[in-house]
């Protein structure tokens, strides 16, 4: 008989609240800070507000809407989020997407991510969505690998985003079945 992984088994997941909108964005800069080091310029992680991130999930947590955001907790601290929802690339459609998976650094490798996109994808599939699709920095070898362990694979789409930091990000979008 295999005993689950004690770290593992700690992990609970739940649809975030507005009491989370603080720990969420504190959580989010962090792991920007943590993930992209090298991938994005110093200067602009460094200038990351957790105020601002505050705002955001503060007001995307207040109204209700097609997109949904559930966090995992270890014990009772927040250590990761995602949001996804229906996809924002090809409207109307049954393909979903994850929009965001952030996970505190001092909480990778303990499988709060891997929860989380299981998580996503159930509920899509409980919306009759026949696909999952995501997009990651094209440099960040280390979340490619990630998804690819859960079953994602480059379907070919690429993009420039230049509107999160002035400066051009290359995206590749990953996409899976669901079963």
């Amino acid at each position: 008989m295999t005993h689950p992984d004690p770290q593992v088994a700690k992990l609970t997941i739940r649809d975030a609240r507005s009491a989370d909108a603080r720990a969420i964005a504190e959580l989010h800069v962090a792991a920007w800070r943590a993930a992209y080091r090298g991938l994005m310029p110093d200067e602009y992680l460094a200038a990351l507000s957790i105020e601002q991130r505050y705002d955001r999930w503060s007001n995307a947590l207040s109204r209700p809407g097609p997109a949904k955001l559930a966090v995992v907790q270890f014990g009772e601290e927040i250590a990761g989020f995602c949001s996804f929802g229906p996809t924002r690339d090809e409207v109307p459609s049954d393909i979903a997407e994850i929009y965001s998976l952030n996970v505190h650094p001092d909480r990778w490798r303990l499988g709060a991510g891997r929860l989380l996109c299981e998580h996503a994808v159930r509920e899509a599939a409980a919306r009759e969505h026949a696909e999952m699709t995501l997009w990651v920095l094209k440099g960040n070898e280390g979340a490619r690998r990630f998804y690819e362990r859960l079953g994602y694979a480059h379907d070919g789409a690429e993009k420039t985003n230049t509107q999160t930091i002035g400066t051009p990000l290359y995206d590749v979008r990953y996409r899976k079945a669901i079963a």
